[in-house]
């Protein structure tokens, strides 16, 4: 029996198996806890709701202290909390130059500013137990317990929904780290295009707009792709879904970075894009509010009575959509 994990997230086998199961809930203020397709913790406190989550960034090289801000304020925003701190964890390895803290600090202090949101702790050290920069962020938001989006009102027919472009965050990191390999096949023009999507990896907006309508869940589409975090929230939801690939808006840039390194798009990470299980009477309302802030918003699927999570790909043809494994980005590392 092989007992060693691959790099990446846990697959949610492992999750549940060395995890979750082991996690017992103690306190009345825990309303929502760790489980599959939950990416944050949800407490009760008499008042609003505190909304928390805590991510690293591994994959990067570049932008880190940019990417570690969004990808913890993202989570919150599926629960619609506005962001009003952060906590950040900071290890480098031995010999690193000092520049390193300067220009990661002037990265998080920009978002928290662009979010109006304060660094509240955290702590920085170098050790030789990692061999790059490492950050770790936690952020704690709140919102008013009448906004929360609500699962129980979610019913077959609702529409599955996604904001931005698949494969976002996964664009604008091999964009940036892997230039030079990029150089020597793509225009320069899809290259830039792809290294400016580092601008568009947050869903806090969206997250704000959407919790003023009949929203049952929303998930921010992380490792795994777009296609993992569909498996992730027909769990989370407790429905089926069926999706059409068609309607999965995707950059040029994208599409180019993922046939140069034969990766599957789908299955990029994609922080920047949310998705969005909305009553059918509200998509076409959302969507005109959305885009009046220039932030795209597409129908790609429906909620099903039943517990199947299917796909129809270009030619037609159905699959079922499967558990997500490694994030495609993790295969481009290996190959260089």
């Amino acid at each position: 029996m092989n007992n060693e994990l691959e790099i990446g997230k846990l697959s949610n086998e492992e999750l549940n198996r060395l995890i979750l199961n082991e996690i017992q809930t103690r306190r009345s203020e825990v309303k929502i806890g760790a489980s599959v397709g939950e990416d944050t913790a949800v407490l009760d406190v008499e008042g609003d709701y505190i909304i928390l989550s805590s991510d690293p960034i591994t994959g990067a090289v570049s932008n880190i202290g940019k990417l570690g801000v969004h990808v913890s304020v993202n989570d919150i925003s599926t629960k619609g909390a506005d962001a009003v701190g952060i906590l950040i964890t900071l290890l480098l390895p031995p010999h690193s130059n000092k520049n390193v803290i300067t220009t990661i600090m002037d990265e998080v202090n920009e978002e928290c500013e662009r979010l109006n949101m304060d660094l509240i702790g955290g702590h920085t050290e170098v050790t030789d137990a990692v061999t790059k920069p490492l950050i770790v962020t936690t952020v704690i938001g709140r919102v008013p317990k009448n906004k929360i989006p609500k699962k129980d009102i979610i019913e077959p027919g609702f529409f599955v929904c996604m904001t931005k472009y698949a494969g976002l965050e996964g664009t604008a990191i091999l964009a940036q780290d892997q230039e030079e390999s990029l150089q020597k096949a793509l225009d320069k023009e899809l290259i830039e295009e792809g290294k400016n999507l580092v601008n568009l990896l947050s869903v806090s907006e969206e997250g704000k707009m959407a919790i003023s309508y009949r929203i049952g869940y929303m998930h921010d589409v992380t490792e795994g792709g777009i296609e993992g975090a569909i498996w992730e929230a027909s769990e989370a939801i407790g429905y089926g879904v069926e999706i059409e690939r068609e309607s999965i808006p995707v950059l040029p840039s994208t599409k180019a970075i993922a046939e140069h390194f034969q990766i599957d798009l789908y299955k990029l990470i994609s922080s920047g894009s949310m998705l969005i299980v909305i009553h059918p009477e509200d998509y076409k309302e959302l969507k005109t509010e959305l885009e009046k802030k220039e932030i795209p918003f597409a129908k790609i699927g429906v909620v099903t009575s039943t517990n199947e999570k299917i796909i129809t790909n270009f030619d037609g043809i159905k699959k079922t959509i499967e558990p997500p494994k490694a994030d495609a980005l993790y295969s481009v590392d290996s190959l260089q």
